[in-house]
């Protein structure tokens, strides 16, 4: 074993030990699936909240992408939504969104669908006024062709609404909780880091999170030491992004970069900001509103014709 992944194994082994599960936040609901469940829906409906109005939906048909268990779909209806189709590949999850509408008595419910291929959604083209895509897009595999589909499935004029973490993210890879090491991907290869994952899952010291047990609450196999790539997660940037919407001519309405505000990485958003080629290291998340041009507007080039903002 090289320097680098011992350097690595040691550098994570210490940041793991030290945090517990009395931590406050994200850290202390990735241990139980209950916590887990009702923070994360609370985080989407208030980064949802936060970045777009919430009678937004009125009155629109909506496809949530990706949706989980439902929880901006929920959002939607109570938000005068005409429809909302959830789509979902997670068995589990869309088996959980499923039964939460199901045994909802009180008005209208969103409809769920598991999907065996993401590309390509079971409905007539041109079925949707509205796409939202929250923390998904960088499960994405290929987001290309998710693009490509929802200019299918969205009427002209219709828009995708985007709030998702670039892989330049300081924890970018979604490894941290046996790699908490900020730019880990930068500063080790990828073999050092499915190493490391491997070696971090078999201490007796670790304390499995959610995604780490089965339905009984068993510690899953280590699935680690099989992977040759990091699993679940596809790499894409801010400026490959950038080119895909070129390409297909949807057109940048809202493009707003956020960044750190407190923490340890706070002081260098205020620096690597001032700096072009390093400010997508320092984003927290990004949100982009992508409109399809209504039919005789043209496809204007998105990058010339959008609104862009950063916030620190």
């Amino acid at each position: 074993m090289g320097l680098g992944a011992e350097l690595c194994f040691r550098w994570s082994r210490r940041k793991v030990l030290n945090r517990r599960q009395g931590q406050a936040g994200q850290n202390a609901a990735t241990f139980d699936a209950s916590a887990y469940e009702s923070w994360r829906r609370q985080e989407l409906e208030r980064q949802f909240v936060r970045h777009f109005s919430a009678s937004s939906l009125e009155g629109l048909d909506v496809l949530d992408f990706g949706c989980g268990t439902g929880a901006l779909s929920f959002l939607a209806v109570r938000d005068g939504a005409r429809s909302v189709l959830g789509v979902e590949i997670d068995p589990e999850r869309a088996a959980a969104a499923k039964r939460q509408a199901a045994e909802s008595d009180s008005g209208p419910q969103p409809r769920f669908l598991l999907l065996d291929d993401p590309r390509r959604i079971p409905v007539d083209d041109g079925s949707f006024d509205r796409v939202l895509c929250f923390d998904v897009l960088e499960h994405v595999m290929d987001p290309q062709a998710a693009l490509d589909e929802w200019w299918r499935v969205l009427r002209p004029g219709g828009r995708v609404l985007i709030w998702w973490v670039p892989w330049w993210h300081p924890y970018g890879p979604h490894i941290e909780s046996l790699v908490p090491i900020p730019w880990c991907h930068v500063l080790f290869s990828e073999k050092t880091l499915l190493e490391t994952c491997a070696r971090i899952y078999e201490m007796p010291e670790f304390q499995p999170r959610v995604w780490d047990r089965d339905a009984s609450g068993e510690k899953r196999p280590n699935k680690w030491r099989s992977l040759t790539s990091l699993p679940g997660v596809n790499k894409l940037s801010m400026r490959r992004f950038e080119t895909m919407l070129r390409s297909k001519g949807w057109r940048v309405a809202r493009r707003e970069r956020h960044g750190f505000s407190s923490g340890v990485i706070a002081p260098l958003t205020r620096v690597f900001t001032r700096l072009p080629f390093l400010r997508e290291f320092v984003t927290s998340c990004v949100v982009y509103e992508l409109v399809k041009p209504p039919e005789g507007g043209g496809a204007s080039g998105s990058s010339a014709s959008s609104g862009s903002a950063q916030k620190g």
